[in-house]
């Protein structure tokens, strides 16, 4: 029998009740997590923009910078305190959604943040599809008059458990991101959303049920308690579908924590029973997983043995500092299967999230040091109006800078056959796009100033356009 699930696993949804302040949302958000936790949920789950309440005019004035990471606590208090109660619940925990502020670009994110048992940063994901819509005579609602939307999807390994799925609310709408993470081995699809009693009522549980059936996989949705006196109403309801869409468990609109119990052999038996993993004919529709490598080899955001091919890197390691610092004093208790190493948190990171997985290893960052990507781009559009002497000067720099805040490195060393490159093609112009691999690697040189360095190469292929972005290897 195939294992998705390495073992038998408590899932935690918190149907939470949040308030415009954020402090007190922390504060809560902390007792329901040890709540569940006392319940012995070993993955647990809050709603989308449980810090705050949701709203495009709520999303700036709470929105707190991540980046670079980790954050300081007047930056994020609520980084460090999901990290600290990570810790004090001993569980994995998904702290469901809150507003990013990208200092660099100035826009603004919905981003979840995912924590191991040791308060390590293993995640994270930004919403990569906007809740835009229009429902004449009930309900218009437009997120990108404030955000900006993701540009990777997140697949996170659990050690222990096996791989799972993340993504924001409207994101289960688009079912390819859920199929191409079930073809990589996901056992659970989870979606922290805040759907309103308009959406809700028609499609909430019908969307949970499609995606389990169409992956054969666990799928959680984690709502906001509905609370008639905000200016949105949440349509709550959280629940839990088995691979059969089966709904093992489900929330009224009401604050509560609903549980599952979830096991290899439901993914297991369905996936025997109807093999429609085999049975598929790509000889007359596209595979949407194709050409992704694996969501699972990467090293960003995520933890000991996960890399995504569709996101960027994001290391992660524990450093020192005390949790009582946080201005809400969450502090750490130790229990029986708690780690004794007097690890503080929160844990930091070495590079810039984007859109993360992170891979888990055994003491080593979430992040790996040493990984190698492709990317495209879009020199065309960086040098527009750049006089002609100049225009290959500037798309070395953008090179440069590209590569720095992807890799999150500030030595950046370009490759001479591409220096060359870009020399030639700037007598007769630029190219449009260009197709560049860039390394991750430690410096080993002796005093060196930074840790790691960033070489970049050109990729030769007849046309880049609509290439994604992948994870070459990662060592």
């Amino acid at each position: 029998m195939a294992t998705f699930l390495k073992k038998p696993l408590k899932l935690a949804l918190v149907q939470l009740a949040s308030g415009a302040d954020k402090a007190v949302n922390l504060t809560h958000a902390r007792s329901k997590v040890l709540e569940a936790a006392k319940a012995g949920a070993g993955l647990i789950v809050l709603p989308e923009c449980f810090n705050s309440p949701y709203g495009t005019n709520f999303f700036p004035k709470y929105a707190e910078t991540l980046l670079p990471s980790p954050p300081t606590a007047e930056q994020s208090p609520s980084f460090h305190a999901l990290s600290a109660i990570a810790v004090e619940a001993n569980a994995y925990l998904i702290g469901g959604s809150i507003p990013e502020l990208e200092p660099s670009t100035k826009k603004y994110y919905n981003t979840s943040l995912v924590f191991s048992p040791t308060g390590a940063l293993i995640g994270t994901h930004r919403k990569t599809h906007l809740f835009d819509i229009d429902i004449p005579g009930k309900i218009q609602f437009k997120e990108s008059d404030v955000l900006s939307p993701g540009s990777q999807l997140t697949v996170i390994d659990l050690p222990e458990y096996g791989k799972m799925a993340l993504a924001i609310c409207y994101d289960i709408r688009f079912p390819e991101a859920a199929m191409i993470a079930a073809r990589q081995g996901a056992f659970l699809l989870v979606y922290p959303g805040a759907f309103n009693t308009t959406t809700g009522p028609l499609h909430w549980s019908l969307l949970a049920r499609a995606r389990a059936v169409d992956n054969q996989s666990y799928v959680a949705l984690c709502s906001p308690a509905r609370d008639l006196d905000a200016a949105y109403h949440a349509y709550g309801h959280s629940l839990v579908a088995d691979p059969s869409a089966n709904i093992l468990s489900e929330a009224e609109e009401k604050e509560t924590i609903i549980y599952a119990d979830l096991d290899n052999d439901s993914i297991a038996n369905i996936r025997n029973g109807i093999p429609i993993s085999t049975q598929r004919r790509f000889d007359l529709y596209p595979d949407v997983s194709a050409g992704q490598k694996s969501l699972l080899p990467e090293a960003s955001i995520s933890t000991p043995k996960i890399s995504l091919a569709v996101t960027l890197p994001h290391s992660v390691q524990s450093d020192p500092a005390q949790a009582s610092e946080t201005t809400l004093n969450f502090t750490r208790k130790s229990t029986a299967n708690s780690p004794s190493d007097n690890r503080s948190l929160p844990p930091t990171v070495d590079h810039p999230f984007k859109m993360s997985n992170v891979k888990t290893g055994n003491k080593r960052s979430a992040i790996a040091d040493v990984v190698s990507r492709e990317y495209t781009i879009n020199l065309h559009k960086r040098c527009h109006g750049v006089s002609f002497k100049k225009r290959a000067p500037k798309a070395i720099k953008e090179i440069r800078a590209f590569a720095e805040q992807a890799m999150g490195t500030k030595d950046v060393r370009v490759d001479p056959q591409l220096n060359k490159k870009v020399w030639e093609a700037g007598i007769k112009g630029v190219p449009f796009r260009l197709r560049v691999r860039i390394s991750r690697k430690r410096n080993d040189e002796e005093n060196a100033k930074e840790r790691l360095y960033s070489h970049v190469q050109a990729v030769n292929v007849k046309d880049p356009k609509g290439l994604h972005t992948t994870t070459v290897d990662d060592a």
